[in-house]
């Protein structure tokens, strides 16, 4: 998955294989020497932060100059330019011939905060890897255990035959299966365009415990929703809405590991001409793969048997307009974070859409908020309504 993901192609900086985190703070902001001198300290805990691709592995450094990865941009007085800066940002140039992550520190859209940017290439770090180092870094009690790894696959499960060939159905079927986006003729584009939307974690959990479901089938719904809704612009609309969801493969004891310990499962969510409450009460069904623990390890284990050349091949076909999927993560921060004081009262998530795939998304749940990127295809027709119809979709839901 590294190797695939390092080769990537991107044929704009903004199909860039690179992720961050917005770290919202309050109070002052700080020096970038102090910003630095922190990040030093804490540092033998990230060894990704000091890792090199070499080869099938990755070579851990045993110091690392941190000029060019901790730096500092003022950016103007008004709060839509942080986000414009971070557009910005996330398809910037990471730093060559030096492990691929930055640390900005934004400043001068608010009187009374500041931002921490944390941005990394994909093949360095995914999900799990990106919340550990938030943790490391800015959680107090480092000691505590790292909220990246996956207390379900602590004990290794026994796997069956069955479960190996459910497991494959699952890693495979995002390459068999149409796509949403198969009907339209146009093709996709190399631009993307962020958004960002925010709800009360609280009432995602209450929609949830409501129904016997999850907060993740909650989100997956909401969004098959809105996807069938903005679909509506297409020539046909989908019978059924296909994700690509990240299945987070970290044990104890791998959660500061550089590189992906995720595979990517294909799962399925009823589109048609459903409403959002039949949509929610059949999303539980179509995501049993993504919460077994005897099928993580199964993908983990056909992960490890596929040679890169296979996931890179698997990439491109999934990528293809007759195949293409929404690419649907989502991220859990429970411990509070700060940096010498300065309380981080929101995080905001940013995400990376391949080539070739038109809309990824991610929700990551932080103290009482849930904030949701959307990274879209200006080319597609109706994408840029997507927040607003999962909101929508969310609200309808009592």
């Amino acid at each position: 998955m590294d190797r695939a993901l390092w080769s990537t192609p991107a044929v704009s900086p903004a199909t860039r294989p690179h992720v961050g985190v917005v770290l919202h703070c309050a109070g002052a902001p700080p020096s970038l020497e102090r910003i630095a001198a922190h990040v030093r300290e804490r540092l033998p805990m990230v060894p990704a932060l000091r890792s090199l691709p070499a080869g099938k592995r990755w070579r851990i450094a045993a110091d690392l100059d941190l000029e060019p990865h901790v730096v500092e941009r003022r950016i103007a007085p008004a709060p839509a330019s942080l986000e414009a800066a971070v557009g910005d940002l996330i398809r910037a140039p990471l730093p060559e011939h030096a492990p691929a992550w930055q640390l900005h520190l934004l400043h001068g859209h608010t009187e009374d905060g500041f931002a921490l940017l944390y941005r990394v290439h994909h093949s360095l770090q995914d999900g799990g890897g990106v919340v550990h180092t938030l943790e490391a870094l800015f959680a107090d009690g480092a000691e505590a255990p790292s909220s990246a790894e996956r207390p379900v696959i602590a004990e290794v499960p026994r796997v069956s035959l069955r479960d190996m060939v459910t497991a494959a159905g699952a890693f495979l079927g995002g390459m068999r299966r149409a796509g949403t986006w198969a009907s339209y003729p146009a093709g996709f584009s190399g631009e993307r365009m962020p958004r960002w939307c925010e709800v009360p974690v609280d009432r995602l959990r209450r929609v949830a415990r409501a129904r016997g479901a999850s907060v993740n089938d909650v989100y997956l719904a909401a969004l098959a929703h809105a996807l069938t809704e903005a679909a509506r612009q297409l020539p046909s609309a989908p019978a059924a809405v296909p994700f690509l969801v990240p299945v987070n493969l970290r044990r104890p004891g791998e959660e500061d590991a550089p590189g992906n310990r995720v595979v990517l499962a294909s799962i399925v969510v009823p589109g048609g001409r459903g409403g959002a409450e039949e949509r929610l009460a059949l999303t539980p069904g179509a995501t049993g793969v993504l919460k077994s623990a005897r099928l993580r390890e199964a993908m983990r284990r056909i992960t490890a048997l596929t040679p890169t050349a296979v996931m890179a091949k698997g990439r491109r076909q999934v990528s293809r307009p007759a195949h293409a999927a929404t690419l649907a993560s989502s991220l859990a921060l429970p411990r509070r974070l700060g940096f010498q004081g300065a309380r981080v009262t929101r995080v905001s998530p940013v995400m990376w859409a391949p080539l070739g795939v038109p809309v990824a998304v991610v929700l990551l749940t932080y103290d009482d908020t849930a904030t949701v990127c959307f990274t879209l295809d200006p080319a597609m027709p109706g994408l840029d309504e997507l927040p607003d119809h999962w909101q929508a979709a969310v609200a309808s839901w009592s």
